[in-house]
């Protein structure tokens, strides 16, 4: 009654003024409430429509008609009849951040500590993230929180600053296992801050000062004792290197020994060879020279000779006098030598 169509333009009626009116009041107060780049696109159940909606990129629009689910509205252009299909929820399909206020935890020793970060997640079931659960952003903050207590509680203080990391995935853990059912994935947790009281700051960084005494320390007598290590290395070392020159050099010694020793037995041996040879050739010639004639006399009056001459070198030489039994009976002496050589020569023959 309120509305004509003439070939695509419409006017309006006057008594339709008033009503305009009112709902461009109404979308101005609601206006301002209105927030993007959350799950949640404006104010669910406030939206409205005038028969042709656009849906943008990255968004899902939940349809009613007569109260009950109709269709999901991807991006595009799109047709409704007011008053009966109405735009019951908008859900954002970006991954956002949402904000988590700082929050006071106990940790397993008993500090309190504060602290604050930040949820990414991501509508992957824009009508779970509708119809499954009433308010998505107060609902993961909620349970973020929570998650974050109990991960805190089941850690140190030191182990607090230390283990960020495993604090972030166990916390990441717990709020994607939990928003599965309500078609969001919680992809990550970020802590941004941690504060603790003024005196355990203090009493921690005493200790933080103590420790790096100690490690100084520590590093200084391992320092000291390598080298005292190293001294008793170079010390055994050198000891062993003098040991194995001792070693070479009574070796080398011993060795130019042996080959001394067997050089002067060699030619000792040599020698002796030498002298027996010589000696053999004398008395072969002496034999030889005896079987000639003359050869016999000449013997006996060479003996002779030297009978006497060594008879009078005993007599100058020793204290005692040694008087034949027939000093004067040279013929004797001469046939006892006669028979001896007499004797090697049959022996000879």
């Amino acid at each position: 009654a309120g509305w004509s169509f003439v070939v695509g333009r419409c006017k309006r009626s006057p008594d339709m003024r008033a009503v305009l009116g009112r709902i461009k009041s109404t979308r101005r107060r609601v206006q301002p409430f209105q927030t993007r780049g959350f799950i949640t696109v404006g104010i669910d159940g406030s939206h409205m429509h005038f028969g042709v909606f656009i849906v943008p990129q990255a968004e899902e629009w939940m349809i009613e008609r007569f109260g009950r689910f109709r269709y999901a509205a991807t991006p595009g252009l799109h047709f409704g009849i007011p008053f009966i299909y109405k735009i019951a929820y908008k859900r954002s399909l970006k991954e956002t951040a949402l904000p988590i206020q700082p929050q006071t935890a106990i940790t397993k020793d008993n500090v309190h500590v504060e602290l604050d970060g930040a949820v990414y997640t991501k509508v992957v079931d824009a009508y779970e993230a509708s119809y499954g659960i009433e308010d998505p952003e107060e609902s993961i903050t909620v349970l973020a929180q929570s998650a974050m207590r109990k991960q805190v509680g089941e850690l140190e203080l030191d182990e607090l600053f230390l283990e960020r990391e495993r604090l972030n995935s166990g916390i990441a853990e717990a709020l994607d296992e939990a928003t599965k059912t309500w078609g969001i994935r919680v992809f990550r947790y970020e802590i941004a801050d941690i504060h603790v009281d003024g005196k355990i700051r203090q009493a921690m960084e005493q200790q933080s000062n103590a420790e790096r005494m100690r490690r100084a320390e520590v590093l200084e007598s391992e320092g000291y004792r390598q080298k005292l290590i190293n001294q008793s290395e170079g010390e055994r070392q050198s000891e062993i290197n003098m040991a194995e020159g001792k070693a070479q050099h009574t070796l080398l010694q011993a060795e130019a020994e042996a080959k001394k020793t067997r050089l002067i037995a060699s030619a000792e041996a040599e020698r002796i060879r030498v002298r027996s040879e010589a000696t053999a050739d004398g008395i072969k010639k002496i034999a030889d020279a005896l079987t000639e004639d003359g050869g016999k006399d000449a013997m006996i009056q060479r003996l002779a000779e030297q009978y006497l001459s060594e008879l009078s070198e005993m007599a100058k030489s020793s204290k005692m006098v040694i008087v034949p039994d027939k000093p004067n009976d040279v013929r004797a002496v001469m046939a006892t030598a006669l028979g001896m050589f007499d004797g090697l020569k049959a022996k000879k023959d």
